[in-house]
């Protein structure tokens, strides 16, 4: 199994601390709001209170999970199939059959390329899957490659019994 990014580590705990500022913002408002705003000084601890259980959850979920991207991701290819290892808490291997596969896309957006990496983003009939974190040099010689075991698929008598 191929292992993404050394970076992308990084680059998740960037796009996780991001989506969860409202949060951290929302609590630190909510402290600083004097409690005679209120009608009650019980409404301001509710609201504290129900600010601070996701915002623990969302310090767990940025600042511990990320950390474990790099070693539990990873993606391997060989003649017949795209293998996909994803997660963390609940872990998942994706097959997907290179005969299958319709369309690849590299994707690139400005966190990655601050990152140096790349979504690949695969499509088949039915669905479409990605790797995210795949290095600027990497993602090239993976498209070729994946690429080329496809047309050889379907240059093959296989692919012409297939059809018929």
């Amino acid at each position: 199994m191929q292992k993404l990014n050394n970076k992308i580590n990084l680059y998740s705990f960037t796009v996780r601390t991001i989506g969860s500022l409202i949060l951290y913002i929302g609590l630190i408002v909510a402290i600083v709001i004097p409690a005679s705003f209120y009608e009650h000084e019980v409404i301001k601890l509710l609201i504290i209170i129900a600010l601070a259980i996701p915002v623990i959850l969302a310090l767990i979920f940025n600042f511990i999970l990320p950390w474990f991207v790099y070693k539990l991701h990873g993606y391997e290819h060989n003649e017949d199939y795209v293998v996909i290892q994803k997660g963390v808490v609940f872990r998942r291997k994706d097959y997907i059959p290179i005969k299958r596969i319709q369309h690849i896309e590299s994707f690139q957006g400005p966190v990655q390329a601050l990152f140096k990496i790349h979504t690949l983003m695969i499509y088949t009939a039915g669905s479409n899957d990605m790797i995210v974190g795949i290095s600027s040099e990497a993602v090239e010689p993976l498209i070729h490659s994946i690429r080329i075991k496809l047309q050889s698929y379907l240059d093959s008598k296989e692919a012409k019994n297939d059809a018929s």
